[in-house]
């Protein structure tokens, strides 16, 4: 004679967290993906985490080769007229917990070494402590409006150089 036992557990509430987890993950994703400019995520360390599509065409890089790499190397900024590094704003959002933008003429040089006029902001990403768990990098391209600005600068500078005739009135 020998007797058999059996423990069963309903694991139905696990499943369904388990879904709805995976569901909550796939709907951040889409909505992520479908951001029109650049977004990159990092850690406390400022190594990258996550980059949208955007970002990746910006700086060159896919996401799985980008992860795990300080944010400096995957988006490396310079003043437009300088050439000089900028201040990497990741380092500035974890330091001050605040929200940081970069300055004018900020150039992205990407992986291939093309080179685009972004605008950006960093932002702290806090848990619901307010502890800094990351940051959030959001980058804008303004190429094609800074182009646009300076035609019209040099429209009007060609405008300011053109004589302007003076006419003698007889009384």
């Amino acid at each position: 004679p020998f007797a058999v036992l059996g423990v069963y557990e309903d694991i139905t509430e696990r499943l369904e967290a388990t879904r709805a987890l995976g569901a909550e993950k796939e709907r951040l994703a889409v909505t992520l993906r479908s951001i029109g400019d650049g977004v990159i995520s990092t850690d406390t360390h400022g190594n990258v985490v996550i980059m949208n599509r955007v970002a990746e065409e910006l700086t060159g890089w896919r996401q799985q080769e980008a992860v795990g790499k300080p944010l400096s190397e995957v988006f490396r900024i310079v003043h437009e007229e300088t050439r000089q590094p900028c201040a990497n704003p990741v380092e500035k959002v974890l330091q001050s917990g605040c929200i940081v933008e970069l300055a004018n003429h900020t150039m992205l040089v990407a992986r291939d070494g093309s080179e685009r006029i972004v605008a950006d902001s960093g932002a702290p990403i806090k848990d619901a402590k307010g502890n800094i768990k990351g940051a959030l990098e959001y980058v804008l391209d303004v190429t094609e409006e800074a182009q646009q600005q300076q035609m019209a600068n040099e429209k009007i500078e060609n405008l300011n150089a053109i004589p302007t005739p003076i006419m003698a009135i007889d009384t």
